[in-house]
């Protein structure tokens, strides 16, 4: 990645890409075809992957935060929606949260495609309200300041958790396919002709590369559009939102180790990510000692 700045013409951003994606090829095989959709279009769904029971437990936590919740809060601008329920921190909310982190098709992929010690860089629910309009169109990593055409930074997946799925009425995600790799902003006329709503029922996520454009969906019906967003990131990429903060300190022990890792808790290669010289886990470990103790 730091040889990309350096790169200039666009036979070199041609060879940067291709040589990307064709090495994210020839993984296990139960994800070649979900990597083979990602390299062609950006995007992938793959549908039905919730339990209706767990869907239901989900929609319930969320309750007070959403719609006329005594909690639920709307978006502050209008990238966030105006008519739009914003829900972060879902970590540290509750633990029926952590089986969307931990999917273990998404992690299978994310593994295909990103660094040893990824990072779960963003966490939140979208409640897109009746008569809210369309997100402007952006990319998931726009704030990596490295010239476009270029491999994604992060990965991001849009989880259906409302009854109604995502439709092309009620603010589906929608996005451009092709677009992550292109070097210029979309225009007017390229929404008009590329764009497309994703559209899929409750339980089934969308995938997509960080660089591709796309945006919230306007919602024309009477429903809520209710989804959950996990986002994660290369481990040299400093993530959106602070997890380490999000989860309590004496928490963090009792969750399985993989989302351990995911939130912060790890070294990357060399040394990125370490406390005073050491592994972060070990504060934690000397923590527990020490409550033991009192």
């Amino acid at each position: 990645m730091s040889g990309l700045s350096g790169l200039r013409g666009k036979r070199s951003e041609k060879l940067v890409l291709e040589s990307y994606f064709l090495k994210k090829e020839g993984k296990k095989d139960h994800v070649s075809q979900y990597l083979s959709s990602l390299k062609r279009d950006g995007y992938v769904i793959i549908p039905n992957l919730l339990s209706e029971e767990y869907l239901s437990e989900v929609r319930a936590t969320l309750k007070p935060y959403v719609g006329k919740g005594k909690m639920a809060q709307k978006g502050r601008n209008n990238f966030e929606g105006f008519k739009t329920n914003r829900v972060y921190a879902l970590l540290g909310k509750s633990r029926i949260f952590d089986k969307l982190v931990l999917n273990d098709k998404v992690l299978s992929l994310l593994d295909a495609t990103l660094l040893k010690n990824y990072l779960l860089t963003a966490f939140h629910t979208i409640n897109i309200l009746p008569n809210e309009t369309p997100q402007p169109f952006h990319y998931d990593d726009q704030y990596i300041n490295i010239p476009r055409p270029r491999p994604p930074t992060a990965l991001s997946t849009m989880w259906a958790i409302g009854e109604s799925g995502f439709t092309a009425e009620n603010g589906g995600t929608v996005v451009i396919p092709g677009s992550h790799k292109w070097k210029r902003m979309p225009t007017e006329e390229d929404v008009a002709k590329y764009a497309r709503p994703v559209v899929m029922s409750a339980g089934s996520v969308v995938v997509f590369y960080s660089t591709l454009w796309h945006g919230g969906g306007r919602n024309v019906t009477k429903i809520p559009r209710l989804a959950i967003t996990a986002q994660y990131c290369e481990p040299w990429v400093r993530p959106m939102e602070n997890q380490m903060l999000v989860v309590p300190r004496e928490e963090v022990l009792k969750l399985d180790p993989r989302l351990v890792s995911l939130i912060g808790y790890n070294i990357h290669p060399p040394f990125v990510g370490h406390v005073d010289g050491r592994h972060p886990l070990k504060t934690l470990e000397e923590d527990q000692k020490l409550s033991s103790k009192l």
